[in-house]
């Protein structure tokens, strides 16, 4: 913990207090602050471990966003490939002009909803990627943000043909294996296709390792240029955490500090405040929701405003 007495200290601590005592946050697993590269407090509320890996549904979608900017930086793949151009005749005519960059910024234009919820999809024997991509335009690419799981399980598909390997293994070697990231899985679907919208299993430590990555944008694994674009509001966003979007980035300011969140449902949170070197984790446990329950995100704005006061 930073110096005793201190209002970072006291602000971590009333933090907490607040999650072990407020009923709607009462479906926290884990607080983790990390501060200028020293982890200051970490706090494990259920019966997961710390350096336990667990479902960290949305955030999932960042992890593919980092795969593709180290793609990019590897000269793998450019922001303006069609989906047309890498999955091929496999695609509607309709869809052939979807950019990666417009599924980074969820403004593919495809009907999110309906039978192309994701969880309906996932009700499928098998053929999620053509059910994706058969989905109707709503929209033309670009226009508007919709948030569209399925969008970044047709990233993360599209990003195969690019690099010429399978993704776990490309992650493995180009992300996770450089930050010490171990015990991790991933599911694929019926069609041995990684899931791009969710349910990596990464730990709260993991997620530390993975922010700072963000936060340090270190030059031998990801772009700095696609990193400030990433993390820069490209669209002003919407449902779920009703923030501005860059690329599979949530924006926003905190205590008049810009910082990006990693999102993903039952309370998983990643905020990285580079202004401050600062990094929190907040996951939650998603059976035990009770009603009226808020994600431990709400304490992290008193941390921010302390940590630079």
């Amino acid at each position: 913990m930073p110096l005793t007495g201190t209002p970072f200290h006291d602000a971590i601590a009333a933090a907490d207090a607040r999650i072990r005592t407020d009923p709607r946050l009462s479906a926290t697993e884990h607080l983790v602050v990390a501060h200028r590269g020293t982890i200051v407090a970490a706090h494990a509320y259920r019966a997961r471990g710390l350096d336990q890996a667990g479902d960290i549904f949305s955030i999932t979608k960042s992890v593919v966003s980092t795969l593709v900017g180290i793609a990019r930086r590897d000269g793998l793949i450019e922001l303006d490939r069609t989906l047309g151009d890498l999955l091929g005749p496999r695609v509607p005519a309709g869809r052939r002009a979807v950019t990666v960059r417009h599924l980074l910024t969820m403004t593919g234009g495809a009907d999110p909803a309906g039978p192309y919820d994701i969880d309906e999809i996932m009700t499928l024997p098998r053929g999620w990627l053509d059910a994706l991509l058969a989905a109707p335009t709503l929209a033309p690419p670009g226009e508007r943000f919709a948030y569209d799981n399925g969008a970044v399980h047709v990233l993360a598909a599209g990003l195969h043909p690019a690099i010429g390997r399978d993704l776990q293994e490309y992650a493995e070697q180009r992300l996770f294996g450089p930050l010490g990231i171990s015990g991790w899985s991933w599911p694929r679907d019926p069609d041995g296709l990684t899931y791009g919208f969710g349910h990596l299993r990464l730990s709260p430590l993991d997620l530390v390792r993975f922010g700072r990555l963000w936060m340090e944008r270190r030059p031998a694994l990801l772009d700095a240029a696609y990193a400030a674009e990433a993390t820069t509001a490209h669209t002003s966003g919407g449902p779920p955490e009703n923030l501005p979007y860059g690329y599979l980035w949530w924006t926003t300011t905190m205590a008049g500090r810009s910082a990006f969140i990693a999102g993903g449902y039952a309370g998983q949170h990643l905020v990285v405040v580079p202004s401050l070197e600062l990094i929190t984790v907040t996951t939650g446990a998603e059976p035990a929701l009770p009603p009226g329950w808020r994600p431990a995100l709400d304490v992290i704005p008193s941390i921010v405003a302390a940590a630079g006061g």
